[in-house]
């Protein structure tokens, strides 16, 4: 019983302490981009931030932010990081935060799974895998 205990303390040690959750990619054809939408949850009563997401689906994978532009319209600029408070969720949505997947390699298919590796600064890595879907 007691190594029982130990293995389950060990294995609970190496779980995420954020966790990527709802991730989906919208369809588009070979060459061309898509986004990538999720949520984070920051389980824990430390922030953290995410600095980079990584895919083989894709030429350049870039963190984004919806930004209003001074003649009203909406444009995007590239984000380094985003911050994760404690005991929070960041909603990465249309219209707000998301990962551009720029130039893809192939074509993403509705109902398909695409991998993707999020980095966090004292979370580490997380392995998420996200369907394509239209939203």
């Amino acid at each position: 019983m007691m190594l029982f205990l130990s293995l389950l303390t060990l294995l609970n040690s190496f779980s995420p302490q954020v966790k990527i959750e709802n991730a989906w990619v919208r369809p588009a054809a070979k060459g061309m981009n898509s986004a990538l939408y999720f949520n984070i949850n920051n389980v824990t009563t430390k922030a953290d931030a995410l600095y980079k997401v990584t895919s083989k689906v894709s030429e350049l994978v870039q963190l984004h932010a919806t930004v209003k532009k001074d003649d009203g319209t909406a444009g995007m600029k590239e984000i380094k990081q985003i911050a994760v408070p404690a005991n929070s969720v960041i909603k990465f949505e249309p219209g707000g935060y998301h990962v551009m997947l720029i130039n893809l390699k192939k074509k993403l298919k509705v109902n398909s799974k695409i991998e993707f590796i999020f980095y966090f600064k004292t979370g580490g890595k997380v392995k998420v895998k996200a369907t394509v879907r239209t939203e």
